[in-house]
């Protein structure tokens, strides 16, 4: 491989490429301060480099020559660009954050978490906290679920740290989704395709701004740690694991990063172990990959097999827990379609939410990336990029989506709860995203194609006349320079009129009663302006002083009322006969604690929890009939825990 970079300045530059194969020949033209060009000729391992401003160019491997433009700084209409991708997810985080202050545990959270949190108040040593959460861990394989590195994050939930600290919970998940998107999009969009930063964030802001603010079921996707960490943070992990293949694979590398190789390595093993939708997707990907790097002949192949491996081993041992087999006929008996019935009902299920899903804020989402990557597919066509089978890709993506409802439809007959819903919009969006800029870049590469004749032939001409290959190649290529920069403001303007419907169409429904509670931020913002979250704090605060001061075995305490949507997950109930009522006596030492509709209950606010937190906590709660061994093998001391209520729930949706 040949590769030089020229510091100098450059503005604006044109990458002209005359050709692909063996002996193919490169042209490159720089308006930087020095004046300079430079051209070359790669082939059968030798490559000859100029000079030009800002300019890099390289050839790859014996069979190809790329040329690649890298522009030293963002231009600035694309840093108006990222600036506002920025804000609009500034703008919806700021609410969720601020609401998460606010936010309790529940429910599951005292489930899983109970053992490692009466170890760590026993004892008051961490260590032997994360020893006893590693221990439910071998405990539930055997009992209810494989999913092992899942089940050792919901074991030392924030909560079990001291009720105070569950207000990380929230913060935690979505710096995990940024994180996971941030790092994803900047493996493909800048090492890959080379596109500047300022297309990176704008991109990278407007899917989480819209993964965070449209999601189906906010409380489940953002707030219940339990439901939160075990989707939203997965899917993030996922696509962090993603991101790592794509270092791996990028052909400019010169050496083996084994430091990405062994990350890859750790974060399979990490996403083996979580819910069976992203594990199974995620192996998918790598499967697909894999079989493109072995058909080219790529070395990277040999480099990504380690972490595939894991892959596949570690979700092999997922699946083979027994305690999944304990579950489904506790939980889920008879209700599994079928082989036939689960890819039916899932192909029917990923076409119906492609519709429900698609519109609105996230139409907006993709008219605001579409600009940006009409943008980028130019400068990675000029770095060889060919984006080949643009309608395989988007078969591709819709039978990714497609698979992600299999393992709800195999084990319970459904699409599950709204939790693993979160999961898939938040898949969606992605492969939405990817679409976009495949198809865009396809478009870009076959209109350079159409200038790879005319280069050539200036080539040859510069050449035969004893010339520097790109010392004077004409006032065309003045103008493919303009029209180089130009797209750039295209772009900006195209990303900036996106983003201005957008506000109007948020504004529009935060107008409004219902619809703006079906935006995450919007929703929590009229609840922190209300007190309503405040409020509902206060009642928290309440029972776990009554519960804590008193003395008595046996406490009723009042529901729950006026909600946040957000927040509302559900409250316990007016009997012992649930999980829900007996992890929180377990948890806090009493025998019994029930609930009552107080006084205030009637009023009319989005948390009457003699009804609609009922109705909420339904997808967390399992019935009478569900109870399992698994609470009871956790610790001697919980004998009792079978006949106490110890039902498991369906947070994990048997995922």
């Amino acid at each position: 491989m040949a590769r030089f970079r020229v510091t100098d300045e450059m503005p604006a530059g044109e990458v002209r490429e005359a050709g692909a194969g063996a002996g193919a020949r490169v042209a490159v033209r720089g308006g930087g301060r020095g004046g300079m060009r430079g051209g070359g000729r790669g082939g059968a391992g030798r490559a000859r480099a100029g000079r030009a401003g800002g300019v890099l160019w390289r050839v790859e491997d014996e069979r190809s020559a790329v040329a690649c433009v890298r522009a030293e700084r963002t231009p600035r209409s694309l840093m108006l660009a990222a600036a506002l991708g920025m804000a609009l997810l500034v703008a919806t985080l700021v609410p969720l954050v601020l609401i998460s202050r606010y936010n309790h545990s529940y429910a599951d959270d005292w489930h899983y978490g109970v053992w490692a949190h009466l170890t760590l108040e026993q004892t008051g040593n961490v260590g032997l906290a994360l020893i006893t959460a590693l221990e439910q861990v071998g405990k539930a394989w055997f009992d209810w679920q494989g999913t092992y590195s899942a089940i050792f994050l919901m074991a030392i939930q924030p909560g079990v740290f001291g009720e105070q600290a569950y207000a990380l919970a929230a913060p935690l998940v979505m710096a995990s989704l940024v994180a996971g998107t941030f790092f994803f999009a900047h493996a493909l969009l800048v090492e890959l395709l080379g596109a500047p930063r300022g297309a990176w964030l704008a991109v990278s802001s407007v899917a989480v701004a819209v993964e965070l603010l449209a999601q189906p079921s906010p409380v489940e996707g953002i707030f219940w740690y339990n439901s939160a960490v075990y989707y939203t943070s997965y899917h993030a992990a996922a696509l962090a694991l993603m991101g790592t293949w794509a270092r791996i694979c990028n052909p400019a590398r010169t050496r083996r990063p084994r430091g990405v190789v062994v990350a890859s390595v750790l974060l399979a093993l990490f996403v083996a172990g979580g819910n069976f939708v992203t594990a199974l997707v995620a192996a998918e990907v790598m499967f697909a990959v894999l079989a493109v790097l072995i058909a080219q002949g790529r070395r990277s192949s040999y480099d990504v097999l380690p972490s595939f491996g894991v892959m596949v081993l570690g979700l092999a041992l997922s699946l083979a827990a027994p305690g999944n087999d304990v579950r489904q006929q506790t939980q889920f008996p008879g209700d599994g379609a079928g082989v036939l019935g689960t890819i039916w009902q899932s192909s029917l299920a990923a076409f119906q939410y492609l519709e429900q899903w698609s519109g609105g804020l996230v139409l907006l989402a993709l008219a605001f990336a579409v600009p940006l990557a009409l943008y980028v597919g130019e400068r990675a066509a000029a770095r060889g990029w060919r984006f080949r089978l643009p309608g395989l890709v988007a078969a591709g993506s819709m039978a990714l989506f497609a698979t992600s409802f299999t393992p709800t439809f195999w084990a319970e007959g459904t699409v599950g709860p709204g939790r693993v819903q979160d999961c898939r919009f938040d898949l969606l969006v992605t492969l939405l995203l990817v679409c976009v800029f495949w198809c865009s870049g396809w478009l870009c590469a076959r209109m350079r194609a159409a200038r790879v004749g005319v280069a050539a032939g200036e080539l040859a001409a510069a050449e035969g006349a004893g010339a520097v290959a790109g010392g004077a190649l004409g006032s065309e290529d003045a103008a493919h320079v303009q029209a180089f920069a130009v797209s750039a403001r295209h772009a900006a303007l195209g990303c900036a009129l996106a983003a201005l419907v957008a506000v109007c169409v948020v504004g529009s429904m935060a107008a409004d009663k219902s619809l703006g509670e079906e935006l995450s931020s919007v929703s929590a913002a009229r609840s922190l302006a209300s007190g309503q979250a405040a409020a509902y704090h206060e009642q928290v605060l309440s029972r776990l002083e009554t519960i804590e001061g008193s003395s008595e075995q046996s406490l009723r305490v009042p529901f729950y009322t006026n909600v946040p949507h957000v927040l509302l997950m559900g409250d316990i109930r007016d009997n012992m006969d649930n999980y829900i009522n007996y992890r929180l006596c377990q948890w806090y030492g009493k025998e019994s604690i029930v609930g009552y509709r107080g006084a205030s209950a009637s009023s009319a606010g989005s948390g009457d929890t003699a009804s609609s937190a009922d109705a909420a906590s339904s997808a967390a709660s399992s019935p009478a009939s569900a109870e399992t061994s698994f609470a009871a093998s956790s610790a001697a001391s919980d004998a009792a825990g079978s006949e106490a209520g110890s039902a498991v729930s369906s947070s994990e949706g048997a995922q």
